[in-house]
């Protein structure tokens, strides 16, 4: 049934979830750009099963918990990833910066 399908996939995203946290503890950002790739296709198979059937009340509750799970990962997933992302920024800033100089030294 529909709603069986949407628990699988917030279940799937929520374990993806946790995969990436785990990546992004170990800096290993090839494997949560991977796990991140899979998981948005769960996010997309979601968009269809979203509004199928409604889910009764129990299955709501453990929607909304997996949500909050899932939400609880990605804000540790952020905590890590942004002084990288940071660094990165840095770098690309500097060596645009360098290509700039050199352009105007050697013209």
């Amino acid at each position: 049934m529909a709603y069986q399908n949407t628990m699988h996939i917030y279940e799937a995203i929520e374990s993806l979830s946790e995969q990436m946290l785990v990546a992004a503890q170990k800096e290993d950002w090839d494997k949560l750009v991977e796990l991140e790739s899979s998981c948005a296709q769960y996010v997309q198979q979601l968009k269809y099963y979203q509004n199928v059937l409604p889910l009764s009340k129990d299955l709501q509750e453990q929607k909304k918990s997996s949500i909050q799970r899932i939400l609880a990962n990605d804000s540790q997933i952020r905590d890590l990833v942004s002084p990288q992302m940071a660094s990165l920024s840095a770098l690309i800033s500097s060596t645009q910066n360098g290509k700039k100089l050199s352009s105007k030294y050697n013209e």
